[in-house]
């Protein structure tokens, strides 16, 4: 995979622009969210639809893409941080211009139904982008334990050890990360944005799916090619339905579905949904040492 444009570090007190492409956001925890921004000395300005709801989306198809394109071409923004998930990104990727990316190479940091515009962003600007905590969710309860901050920063990202039990398949692997929410990337299949895998670590996570699900848009990744020439898979957060099945028969699930898988498989990794996720580079390398070490490494950092 070729080498991906970085975008320029997030110094002390920039500005940092919040975006909603994808489902209306709750105001109580948006609140909640750009006070700790502001608490960590950032100015903060906001797309011009962050407050809307229209049905399910943060405003209209036009509003979003409006919102988002006035994040990135204002020179004062430095970084755009989403305020949530939901659903809504794949809706906007039509209108949107990969040379204005390009050109406007900032830092993207989002989750979640993120993962179909960052996907849109890799194939046509090429543009790293940051899988990790947002405003509205994780921000907004208080930022304990994220490292967002210092990874936009530029600062080294520290290895993950992974336990001996979530290792599903041992071996080593390198290459570019990829991926994000499981269920995006299934419904990416076949179309201009589906995850290019060759040669690449692949990540994912999800919640609220109970296995058969998981099974099946696992199913439609392999069955669509994606797993073919992978090098190695990091599963993070898969945390079922509340009311649905335990974890535990999560994780017997899935050491089931990757034993003897042709590449090198770990899980556990604290990324996605959960209340601190961990903040990857999709587009940045890394290391799986699923042998001795047993560790997750990053090959950064992933600002210029």
């Amino acid at each position: 995979m070729a080498d991906f444009i970085l975008p320029p570090r997030l110094e002390p007190g920039a500005t940092i622009g919040v975006a909603a492409v994808s489902g209306p956001v709750e105001q109580e925890k948006l609140g909640k969210g750009i006070a700790l921004l502001e608490e960590r000395g950032y100015r903060v300005r906001e797309a011009s639809n962050l407050r809307r709801r229209t049905g399910f989306f943060a405003g209209s198809d036009g509003e979003r893409v409006a919102g988002y394109r006035e994040l990135l071409h204002d020179p004062e923004v430095a970084a755009i941080v989403f305020a949530r998930g939901g659903y809504g990104s794949a809706r906007v990727l039509p209108r949107l211009d990969p040379g204005e990316v390009r050109a406007n190479p900032k830092i993207h940091l989002g989750g979640s139904d993120l993962t179909a515009l960052f996907a849109w962003i890799a194939r046509h600007a090429g543009l790293l982008t940051l899988y990790g905590p947002m405003v509205a969710v994780e921000m907004a309860s208080g930022g304990s334990g994220l490292d967002w901050e210092s990874v936009l920063s530029g600062e080294e990202l520290a290895a993950h050890r992974i336990a001996a039990e979530d290792v599903l398949t041992a071996g080593r692997a390198e290459g570019a990360l990829v991926g994000g929410c499981l269920s995006l990337l299934a419904a990416l299949c076949g179309t201009p944005e589906a995850i290019h895998s060759d040669a690449a670590v692949l990540f994912w996570e999800d919640t609220g799916e109970e296995t058969y699900r998981l099974d099946r848009l696992l199913t439609q990744l392999e069955r669509s090619g994606t797993f073919e020439k992978l090098q190695g898979m990091v599963i993070g957060s898969v945390e079922p339905r509340r009311d649905g099945e335990p974890r535990q028969a999560v994780r017997d699930y899935l050491r089931e579905r990757f034993a003897g898988s042709p590449f090198p498989v770990a899980m556990g990794v604290p990324a996605g949904h959960c209340d601190s996720p961990r903040t990857l580079p999709l587009g940045g390398r890394v290391r799986m040492d699923l042998t001795d070490r047993r560790e997750l490494s990053f090959e950064g950092p992933f600002v210029r």
